[in-house]
This record gives C-alpha cells, sequence and structure tokens, in this order.
C-alpha cells in the first residue's frame, strides 16, 4: 500500500514539474511588451538629417596580409597548372595582391 501512494507522489511531482517548465517557456517566449510616449516618438528633423548621413558606411582598408596573398597566389597557380596556362609564382603573386586590392578598393 505505501509503494503505491509513494508512486503517486512521484508521478504528482513529476506532472507539476512538467508544468512549470511549460510555463516558463510559454513566458520566456511571449514578446516583452514595452508602451512608448508621444514624445519619446517624436524625432526632430536634425536627428533625422544626422542619421542619413551616417548610415554611409565608413570602409576602412587595409592592405592585404601576407596570408591573404599567399592563399590567393596558392590558387591561382593551381588553377593555371590545371589549366596549362603559362606562367610562374612571381606572376601568381603579384595577381593576388592586385585581385585583394581590387576587391578591398571595392
Amino acid at each position: 500500500m505505501e509503494e503505491k501512494t509513494k508512486k503517486k507522489r512521484v508521478q504528482k511531482r513529476a506532472v507539476r514539474k512538467t508544468a512549470k517548465a511549460a510555463e516558463l517557456v510559454s513566458t520566456a517566449a511571449s514578446p516583452v511588451v514595452t508602451t512608448e510616449t508621444k514624445k519619446s516618438r517624436k524625432i526632430s528633423s536634425k536627428a533625422i538629417k544626422a542619421k542619413a548621413t551616417s548610415k554611409t558606411p565608413k570602409v576602412i582598408s587595409f592592405p592585404p596580409t601576407l596570408e591573404q596573398v599567399q592563399v590567393r597566389a596558392y590558387f591561382i597557380s593551381e588553377r593555371r597548372r590545371k589549366l596549362g596556362l603559362p606562367g610562374d609564382e612571381g606572376h601568381d603573386w603579384v595577381t593576388a595582391e592586385r585581385e585583394l586590392l581590387a576587391e578591398l578598393k571595392v
């Protein structure tokens, strides 16, 4: 008799745990609602102009690293060898540098 009541208690506890876990998941998934006043939504024309000018991305281009040039030159040489084109390692290196610099300027 005692074993049956113990099993029932364990089952009830398990049901409560799953219900509590489901409740936590449902509250975590619900979006947070915030209220804004009209004053906080109002944006001045100066702020709009400042936002419009700040949207242009500032690109800072650094010269390609030695490793980047090495990898690009390797793939250029592999492509050249596969196609049977004339050339040497120096030409591959210069071509790799030119391609990387062209990508950075665009």
